[in-house]
């Protein structure tokens, strides 16, 4: 019902109900009659009309309170691309400007300067990636179903992660729960837990050890990576997901990362309707837990 129709209809009923009220003769009835046919008019326009309309406003305003935060964020999001896409940028241009200036006669320099373009041509090309990986993930409401089977899906991840450890001589430790099944995307469990276990080699000294495990806890899959690396300070946890932020700027640069990692993580995580759990002591090292 419209709010002119409801209007219209509260008249009426208001009118006819004062109008037999006319014919009765005690005016102290009919008095009564008149204020509570006012009354149930009141009632029935506030239900109507008046709160409808509050809620409406409300929705309004937190609809403007929504859109402004994600415009903000957007914001944000754009100006810390630019950011990160003009460092290697910046870099890039600067040493070939200075080959063509004449630095590239001499072989040593030329080498050292090709080495460099080429460690921040790949930067460029991880953060392009991770960025479009990232833009993938928001823009899909929910994973592929299919049937994954985690065991598999984990010894795939570490022999994928092997090469990467044995480079540190960092030894992997796995315990791998039998017949855990989860349904989703089989690519993107694997993108979040390679993630994962890459940054826990990355940020890991020589020599250490990193444990893969999965088991079944009150019917959830759980699944945890835990590492003897650098740590993480408490205050930093609950920032740890945001997009583009570093515990450690230089040394995040350093082991290449783009900063969006744990980000996708994040993503990837709320496709499958899971949760994750940092617990982190600094110089002790660091435990994801994820729960399905």
């Amino acid at each position: 019902m419209t709010i002119k129709r409801t209007v219209v209809c509260a008249a009426v009923i208001a009118a006819a109900c004062s109008a037999a009220a006319i014919w009765i003769a005690d005016p102290r009835v009919k008095t009564v009659i008149i204020c509570g046919v006012i009354a149930a008019a009141s009632c029935f326009l506030y239900r109507r009309v008046i709160r409808p309309m509050a809620d409406l406003r409300h929705e309004a305003e937190e609809a403007r309170e929504e859109n402004e935060q994600l415009s903000h964020m957007r914001s944000d999001f754009v100006a810390n691309v630019t950011h990160e896409l003009k460092t290697p940028l910046t870099s890039i241009s600067g040493f070939v400007e200075t080959l063509q200036g004449g630095a590239a006669e001499d072989p040593e320099v030329r080498k050292k300067f090709l080495d460099i373009i080429a460690i921040e041509t790949t930067r460029l090309k991880r953060l392009i990636s991770d960025i479009l990986v990232l833009s993938e993930i928001e823009s899909s409401e929910e994973a592929r179903q299919e049937k994954i089977d985690v065991q598999q899906t984990l010894e795939d991840i570490i022999t994928v992660e092997t090469p990467h450890a044995d480079e540190k001589h960092i030894q992997l430790i796995t315990h791998f729960g039998t017949g855990l099944v989860l349904r989703g995307s089989r690519d993107r469990l694997e993108q979040m837990i390679i993630n994962i276990v890459d940054n826990a080699i990355k940020y890991s000294d020589e020599e250490s050890r990193v444990w893969i495990s999965s088991f079944l806890s009150d019917g959830h899959v759980i699944i945890k990576v835990k590492d003897e690396g650098i740590g993480i300070a408490q205050e930093n946890i609950p920032r740890l997901f945001e997009r583009f932020y570093r515990v450690d700027e230089s040394r995040s640069r350093q082991a290449g990362g783009t900063g969006l990692g744990l980000s996708i993580v994040k993503h990837i995580a709320s496709l499958f309707n899971a949760s994750i759990h940092v617990d982190s002591t600094l110089g002790e090292g660091t435990e994801f837990t994820i729960r399905f």
